[in-house]
């Protein structure tokens, strides 16, 4: 038998499961590319000040990190459908870009928002 995720499975997540999922792909992503999985972190309250990123990856170099985007990551998880204007408040709370994104952006990081709910990517930043 072969197990299978469908998307009603992943729409079917709460924020904290999904953030796990998350988690531990990114722990097997590391692992799988011959990285450590201690170079993956994530946990506690879903809801704790997290300053906008749930699953951090803080690799030495990216020379295999299959889909990890950059050696700097941060993932920021949601169940839910996000409009282009929830991101920006995600991404840009009082209008002032989070300091965890900014901080990510002079490490030549990636920025990724997961969300389990949406099924059309939409366009933020012009």
């Amino acid at each position: 038998m072969i197990f299978e995720v469908t998307p009603e499975h992943i729409e079917a997540l709460s924020d904290s499961d999904l953030r796990t999922l998350v988690g531990y792909l990114a722990e097997q992503e590391t692992v799988r590319e011959g990285h450590s999985p201690s170079s993956v972190t994530f946990g506690g309250h879903q809801n704790a000040k997290d300053g906008g990123v749930d699953v951090r990856v803080d690799l030495k170099n990216l020379a295999n990190a299959g889909y990890i985007p950059r050696a700097q990551s941060g993932f920021q998880v949601k169940a839910e459908d996000m409009s282009a204007s929830a991101i920006q408040q995600e991404m840009c709370p009082g209008g002032k870009l989070r300091p965890a994104i900014i901080e990510l952006g002079k490490a030549d990081g990636a920025y990724v928002i997961v969300s389990s709910k949406g099924r059309s990517l939409q366009k933020v930043c012009k």
